[in-house]
């Protein structure tokens, strides 16, 4: 059994499965999307879920990664396993999705109107205003907020807090202990980076120095989780009031040194907006503000380095759009100058890979290669020179039953339309054979032919 690890740090692909009944599986052999250990997990419980009984749980492999991107084979036994008694977890209250991606949006919004007083008097107006919804939705939490309880579990909970209520405010538990293992991991990794050559280092985006340091940013910040999860396994069980306000050694996120995913950005934005707005005097508020987002915006720019592959959802809430150019992918105003990364969206129901390269853009998709100049992704939603993509290139191909030798995506007269490049064999002058080609344009909306394009000498051809 084993894990191909050539996403980046926490991220895995073609993960092999096994029940408690030997039953086998790989959940990742038909798709090529990175996905984190944490979400493997739920798929193997969910592929299993016929075959298991209570008391058993998929034996699922993850292996520490390798930085060369090397699969790692690991041997592996079914797991009989009994409910444990887990740390007690913190309970804390974040804001719901909604209020932190309005305040997202208007302290971007501010950031580019300096320059102009008028407006960004109305966005700090309008930012203060905020603070008053976020005491609200506070108070709604802390009176439906669970106690806090040691718990038990057949299976470690994640690491990362689940947001279970997209726009209303959600009492999380806070489980440091289960961090201090997240940290060891990523320690183990970067000192693995660490043990390459210079050329490969390199290879992987680093230089010695960069490395060192993480290693020691990590050593410094898996003492203070360490701490905290002293403290948690201290505390007594609390009322649910005291839990959600209770020690800051506990509950206060340690800043990330090196980012796994989006999720994990996301966490500590709430974290940490919630601390931001708290603070007194307006100006100093807003300075706050722009500060945290700024350290935002470098962990996004880390997270996409850091990654072969990432799908566009991760940055959800975090960015308005995604735009993908030649060389370069930007996540609003973050830009990362790149050659050799993907970014993962579906087209309609299909999944599909958007890369740049050094002259143009790269759209895998089933085994076709679309090319285009710029593509921007707003909302999860593909779009060429501002014109929604809703059907991707193997979708219309099927339709029209058609086998491209080339593809193009581009925006002609307000449509979205993929330029299809067909090869018949024909015979010119009715003896000559040879290869004649021919464009199919297609609305990349609907599926439909828009016109076709022959060769001039076409009438001197026969089949």
């Amino acid at each position: 059994f084993a894990v191909s690890n050539e996403c980046g740090l926490g991220v895995y692909k073609n993960v092999y499965v096994q029940c408690y009944d030997g039953y086998e599986t790989n959940l990742g052999a038909s798709e090529s999307s990175c996905k984190s250990a944490d979400l493997w997990n739920q798929y193997a419980k969910e592929a299993c879920a016929n075959r298991c009984s209570n008391e058993r749980i998929p034996g699922t492999v993850f292996t520490g990664g390798e930085p060369s991107g090397i699969s790692t084979e690991v041997p592996i036994t079914t797991v009989t396993t009994r409910p444990v008694e887990m740390a007690k977890a913190t309970p804390v209250c974040y804001i719901g999705d909604n209020l932190m991606q309005k305040y997202n949006l208007l302290i971007i919004e501010l950031q580019k109107s300096e320059s102009d007083k008028v407006r960004a008097e109305r966005i700090t107006k309008e930012i203060i205003e905020l603070k008053q919804k976020i005491s609200t939705q506070q108070k709604e939490c802390v009176n439906t907020a669970p106690q806090q309880q040691t718990s038990k579990s057949i299976q470690p909970a994640s690491t990362v807090p689940q947001l279970l209520i997209e726009n209303k405010p959600v009492a999380v538990a806070l489980d440091r202990c289960n961090e201090v293992a997240q940290w060891e991991t990523k320690i183990a990794y970067y000192k693995k980076l660490g043990n390459l050559g210079d050329d490969e280092l390199r290879k992987n985006g680093f230089s010695r120095e960069e490395i060192e340091k993480i290693i020691q940013e990590l050593l410094l910040g898996i003492e203070k989780v360490r701490a905290q999860c002293t403290g948690q396994e201290k505390t007594p069980v609390i009322t649910r009031a005291t839990a959600i306000t209770g020690s800051a050694s506990i509950t206060e996120t340690v800043k990330p040194v090196v980012i796994e995913s989006g999720q994990e950005i996301g966490t500590y934005y709430k974290s940490r907006l919630e601390k931001a707005v708290s603070t007194k005097g307006e100006e100093k508020q807003i300075q706050e503000l722009k500060t945290l987002r700024d350290e935002i915006d470098g962990f996004i720019s880390n997270l996409i380095k850091s990654r072969k592959e990432l799908e566009v959802s991760e940055l959800d809430n975090l960015v308005k759009e995604v735009k993908v150019s030649r060389g370069e992918i930007k996540a609003d105003d973050i830009s990362v100058k790149t050659t050799e990364k993907k970014m993962l969206v579906n087209v309609g129901d299909r999944p599909v890979s958007i890369e740049p390269t050094v002259s143009q853009v790269l759209i895998r998709d089933k085994g076709l290669e679309v090319n285009t100049n710029e593509v921007t992704i707003t909302e999860n939603v593909l779009s060429v020179g501002g014109v929604d993509v809703k059907m991707s290139a193997s979708e219309v191909a099927e339709k029209l039953g058609l086998t491209p030798v080339t593809i193009e995506l581009k925006e002609e007269n307000s449509k979205a339309v993929y330029d299809m490049n067909i090869e018949e064999r024909r015979k010119l002058f009715g003896f000559i054979p040879f290869n004649r080609e021919r464009i199919i344009t297609a609305d990349a909306e609907n599926g439909n032919t828009l016109s076709e394009h022959l060769p001039w000498y076409n009438f001197m051809t026969t089949k």
